[in-house]
This record gives C-alpha cells, structure tokens and sequence, in this order.
C-alpha cells in the first residue's frame, strides 16, 4: 500500500501513474479520468494503487459514506485507504456522479497546495459537505 504522504511529490507520483495508463492503453493522457474507489479494486483501470494515509477534515468517514461530525469527534480522522487510478473517460467509475462529492487533497493541514481531488460517497446534498470545510489532506510526518 502507498502512502502519499511519504512521497516528495505525490502529484508528480500521480501524473507518472497517468501517464503509464494511457502508454498501455494506447490513449492521449487528456482522454483519463482520475477515480477512486472504496468498494475495491476499479475494474476499469489498468493501473491502479491502493493509497493509505490519508487525513479528513470537516466530516468523518467509514468508507461507506461521509457523515457529519458530531460534538465528540475528533476535528481530524483517517480515512481508509482506497484505490486511485485513470480510466477512460467514458468509463463509469466507481460511484455515480449523484452519489458521490469531490474532494480536495491537500498536501498538508494548512491547505495550501491541493495535490489532486477524489471522489467520495455521500447522502445528501452537496452543500452540506461544502459548508462543513471537508477536505482531506496527506498525513503528516
């Protein structure tokens, strides 16, 4: 399992791995989508890892769905780990747009370069997310 975190560039880790896909797959790099999953492996995907270490904030999550926080939880939670990859963009993915909100990840708690953005599954509306400031963030060292 990667984690992100212990790489010194996770996005240029990302980019590699987008990269590779489409020279296996015999496609432009602009015709990918990034995804994630957590219901296991996507079965689109050519490549793929699986990431640990990854913080959220603003929410908590199973790896079912987001929840809100509650008075007694913890203002930072980890998350489980996932696996990420490119796919064509015609593919499904994981989870239906309907389903699902994209979050930043942020390469530190100071959210101050976002390393890229993944899907995660929710109920609800979408604002609610928006407004509890959910965002993940690679664990820190």
């Amino acid at each position: 399992m990667l984690d992100l975190s212990e790489l010194f560039h996770p996005d240029t880790f990302l980019n590699a791995l987008r990269q590779e896909t489409a020279r296996l797959m015999s496609c432009s790099m602009d015709s990918l989508k990034f995804v994630a999953s957590w219901r296991g492996q996507i079965t689109d995907a050519k490549l793929q890892v699986k990431v640990g270490g990854l913080q959220l904030e603003g929410c908590v999550f199973d790896g079912n769905r987001l929840a809100e926080s509650h008075h007694d939880s913890p203002s930072v939670s980890a998350v489980p780990a996932c696996y990420m990859a490119w796919i064509p963009q015609s593919a499904m993915g994981s989870y239906s747009p309907d389903e699902c909100i994209s979050l930043p990840v942020y390469s530190s708690a100071e959210r101050q370069r976002v390393v890229t953005n993944v899907q995660l599954p929710c109920a609800g509306d979408h604002d609610t997310w928006i407004q509890s400031g959910a965002a993940l963030f690679l664990k820190q060292q």
